[in-house]
């Protein structure tokens, strides 16, 4: 891509979810490993893609709307 092809209003306007980097969907690993000894038999895994926590999806992060953040925070006085 050269520079005339670039269409700078493509870009998002708001801050990049730096946890999902603005595509809004993150990237889970889980491991099963049948029995009582999780290192004595095979593990199965699975990846599955899910909704980014820290932005809600949307891509563009927002702190006052992160709900990990403390409920503390977002109580007003």
């Amino acid at each position: 891509m050269n520079d005339r092809d670039y269409a700078p209003d493509a870009e998002p306007t708001g801050t990049k979810c730096p946890w999902c980097h603005g595509t809004g969907t993150v990237h889970h690993m889980y491991a099963y490993a049948p029995g009582v000894d999780p290192f004595g038999n095979d593990t199965l895994t699975v990846g599955r893609a899910g909704t980014c926590k820290h932005c809600r999806g949307t891509g563009e992060y927002d702190s006052t709307l992160d709900p990990t953040l403390d409920a503390w925070r977002r109580r007003t006085p």
